[in-house]
């Protein structure tokens, strides 16, 4: 986990350190360009019951540093899912909570980007029928993998990104039921974001 953390920190250094650098000898100066998103994917999976978003900057050099606010109600459908499988039984519906950083490094025509990120979330569990309910919270550390396009349909500013952001808690959530139903351990963690946002 230090190992990880580590390559992590020394990553974004380099980035800030390059971004930074590029500014300030650059002589054409390009200004840095704020953005505001909604986040849809996790909204539509979970019938619009919670909201997600980003802030962020832009940098002259297309290094971006976003802020994601995520706050999604879990349907038992969506725990089960193939894809989240995060618990093995039924009439147990969660919620995830958090706030996650990100430093975007372009690695391909400034439309994929890998980032580092660090975060902190909460997760909630809750049977459906019995009185019982399991909450954890924890600091996080990870990478993720995105796809940016800006001025989608030709309109300035407007841009969507795919993300997906894979994550480990210092504090793991350990295996635990609520009722019959299986809570599974946490040890890695992953979301699949749909943005859709405004450049300023």
């Amino acid at each position: 986990m230090r190992v990880i953390l580590f390559i992590i920190i020394i990553f974004t250094s380099i980035g800030v350190n390059r971004c930074w650098t590029q500014q300030n000898t650059s002589v054409k100066k390009t200004k840095i360009k704020p953005f505001a998103a909604l986040e849809l994917g996790q909204a539509v999976f979970n019938d619009f019951k919670s909201y997600s978003g980003e802030i962020g900057v832009k940098f002259p050099n297309s290094h971006m540093m976003r802020v994601l606010y995520m706050n999604t109600t879990m349907s038992e459908a969506h725990l089960s899912s193939d894809f989240v499988i995060v618990v093995d039984g039924d009439h147990v519906q969660g919620k995830q909570v958090g706030f996650e950083t990100f430093y975007d490094i372009p690695v391909y025509k400034k439309m994929l980007y890998v980032s580092p990120s660090f975060g902190w979330y909460t997760n909630e569990y809750e049977h459906t029928i019995l009185a019982e309910r399991f909450q954890k919270k924890s600091a996080t550390v990870g990478v993720a993998i995105s796809y940016r396009e800006e001025d989608v349909f030709g309109l300035k500013g407007l841009y969507y990104t795919v993300s997906f952001p894979m994550r480990t808690p210092f504090e793991p959530i350990k295996k635990t039921t609520l009722g019959d139903t299986v809570i599974k351990n946490n040890t890695f963690d992953n979301n699949l974001f749909f943005f859709v946002g405004f450049q300023f």
